[in-house]
């Protein structure tokens, strides 16, 4: 484990804060409390679900002392295929753009375990392609998690949120609870990304450093709900999440839902590419089977690196992140996060 003494602030396709005030740690545990106390559970013959509370949440999330340490998940190809065997010396970091201090560390993302969070849309805009995506999704899960190192949980909603399955490492639990999830109502999308990605983050010691990653099915629609695009876009960056946004829309041609179509299409493609994420567009069965090898081939394929940046402060303003990588006779790219706020406040 990756244990620190001092703050951290966990950035890139990915990052986690420690060490941040005990005013922060208090908020967080009193939003934890309202959700836990606006829950309900509903007893069936089949998996219950949980209803997790879509209330609108006031979020004061402020970074309120420095910290000197950054942290960055990436990828890196050389034209399709995943490089596996970069080393130190063959990547550059730019901060704010200036050259990092000092990288601290860098490794492998396969050493670290795996937090996955399944969020499917089961609202009744995607009932044509329902049947598909929950057997690629049990695929997915089958093949992502590791026994006894990485955990998984499953997510359905329409106009509520519903945990499914609570983690575990066992993937035939989690296989039973999508095979269980069952469509129709509207669509409360940015609701539900939001409390994906502060499950992600629950229970997590601080000397923890954990891959969290969101996988998204769903036509990007939100027609109800309290939370908006930029509020899920903060919260996953403040969770340190990176998300993978699959697109169940089906093609038509009716004019009026130009609109909805563009607005979903948009959404789905921001929270994935802001993330570190990526988007996959419309698919079909097959297609949406190979965007799950994608996404699990890509998670396995990633790499982490501790630097310290350069005149780090406080003060709110956006710092960009660029990672340049190369190795003789390769033309390689990075996929990583575009950068961070040196100190977040989030208000809806």
């Amino acid at each position: 484990m990756l244990s620190r003494a001092i703050g951290l602030l966990l950035l890139g396709t990915g990052y986690t804060w420690l060490g941040i005030c005990d005013g922060l740690a208090l908020q967080l545990e009193q939003v934890k409390e309202r959700k836990e106390a606006a829950c309900q559970c509903r007893g069936a013959a089949e998996p219950t679900a949980e209803i997790l509370a879509s209330a609108p949440v006031a979020m004061s999330l402020t970074l309120q002392k420095q910290v000197n340490e950054v942290a960055v998940f990436f990828g890196a190809r050389d034209r399709k295929k995943f490089v596996q065997n970069l080393s130190l010396g063959d990547i550059h970091i730019t901060d704010d753009g200036k050259p990092a201090l000092h990288i601290t560390e860098f490794r492998h993302q396969q050493d670290l375990p795996l937090r996955v969070g399944l969020l499917i849309d089961t609202s009744g805009s995607v009932n044509p392609r329902f049947r598909f995506e929950k057997d690629a999704s049990v695929q997915f899960l089958r093949a992502i998690v590791r026994r006894g190192r990485d955990r998984a949980f499953v997510m359905g909603f329409s106009e509520e949120t519903r945990l499914w399955q609570d983690y575990t490492d066992d993937p035939e639990l989690l296989a039973s609870s999508v095979a269980a999830l069952r469509n129709g109502g509207g669509t409360a999308f940015f609701d539900a990304v939001r409390i994906a990605c502060d499950k992600l983050a629950d229970g997590e010691t601080p000397d923890q450093t954990t891959a969290r990653v969101l996988v998204i099915l769903s036509d990007g629609n939100n027609n109800v709900g309290h939370t908006t695009l930029r509020n899920a876009l903060e919260t996953a960056e403040v969770r340190d999440v990176t998300i993978y946004a699959i697109n169940t829309r089906v093609e038509s041609l009716d004019p009026s839902l130009a609109v909805a179509t563009a607005e979903g299409d948009r959404a789905l493609k921001n929270l994935a590419i802001q993330s570190g994420g990526r988007f996959f567009s419309t698919m079909t069965a097959q297609g949406m089977g190979r965007a799950f090898t994608d996404i699990e081939q890509e998670m396995r394929n990633r790499y982490v690196v501790f630097y310290q940046p350069e005149g780090l402060v406080p003060n709110g303003r956006f710092r960009s992140i660029r990672i340049v990588a190369s190795q003789p006779g390769k033309h390689l790219k990075i996929q990583a996060r575009r950068g961070y706020y040196a100190t977040r406040v989030a208000n809806n």
